[in-house]
């Protein structure tokens, strides 16, 4: 299982890297978006890949600033969670799964929900 997720990363790369979210005729559209005609927190995370992938950083914070900014989180989560390198991650793991900031990602992760849509960003 370990190995699976750079092999994911690489596969989302190498897809995002080919396949513009924006212009590829069939559109996903967001359920939240469609039934409430707002933003949800991830929209736009799709166009930031992209973005990302062709080094674009301000385009793509410009799509979803919160996604691009959880990216550094949730790879030292899946780190010391799937590859600790016996232990040498422990300290690390303590930060990431510490209940304050779990608790921190929750409320920075609803707070971004409430003003991207009072703001329009």
């Amino acid at each position: 299982m370990p190995y699976a997720f750079p092999v994911i990363l690489i596969l989302l790369g190498i897809t995002y890297y080919f396949v513009n979210p924006s212009t590829t005729g069939h559109p996903v559209q967001c359920p939240w978006r469609v039934l409430t005609g707002t933003l949800c927190p991830a929209c736009g995370s799709q166009r930031a890949l992209y973005a990302l992938a062709h080094g674009h950083l301000g385009q793509a914070l410009s799509y979803n600033y919160f996604f691009i900014l959880s990216i550094p989180y949730a790879l030292s989560a899946v780190m010391v969670t799937w590859y600790n390198f016996g232990h040498r991650l422990d300290g690390l793991k303590r930060i990431v799964f510490h209940p304050v900031t779990l608790k921190a990602y929750v409320f920075i992760f609803i707070a971004w929900w409430i003003v991207r849509n009072i703001l329009g960003l």
